[in-house]
């Protein structure tokens, strides 16, 4: 008589076995994986308020193989990486159309809370969005 926890642990590796057979799981280094992000990136995805899950579900990748894309290529968390680029679209923004209000560039590049916007773009610049607008 087999022990019943030798029935769990095979069938918990059964289980992650049947996960990469799974058509919709791609890995973090496959090619198309990073054709589908690379395309979600230029359509300006980032700019959408949307969580890790949110994002890989309608990219119809496992949020772990998408979290581990920007862990891989650009040496960040998603997160911390969203918001480099939001901060960079921000201050080229500004620079190129200085008549359009800091809450307005603010919206545009995803950050709907305008404190939130100018909190952000001051942890990664050191100055507030219309301190950055005036200096260059």
């Amino acid at each position: 008589m087999k022990p019943a926890f030798l029935d769990k642990f095979r069938l918990f590796f059964a289980r992650g076995a049947n996960r990469n057979t799974n058509p919709r799981h791609l890995n973090y280094s496959n090619g198309r994986t990073a054709a589908i992000i690379r395309k979600w990136i230029a359509e300006m995805g980032w700019a959408e308020d949307a969580t890790l899950q949110e994002v890989a579900d309608s990219l119809g990748l496992y949020k772990e193989d998408f979290s581990m894309y920007f862990r891989r290529t650009y040496h960040q968390n998603f997160l911390q990486w969203r918001k480099v680029i939001r901060i960079d679209e921000a201050k080229r923004i500004l620079v190129k159309d200085k008549t359009i209000p800091t809450a307005i560039v603010g919206e545009e590049v995803g950050i709907c809370d305008k404190s939130n916007f100018k909190r952000q773009f001051r942890d990664l610049t050191g100055c507030t969005p219309a301190q950055w607008r005036s200096k260059h």
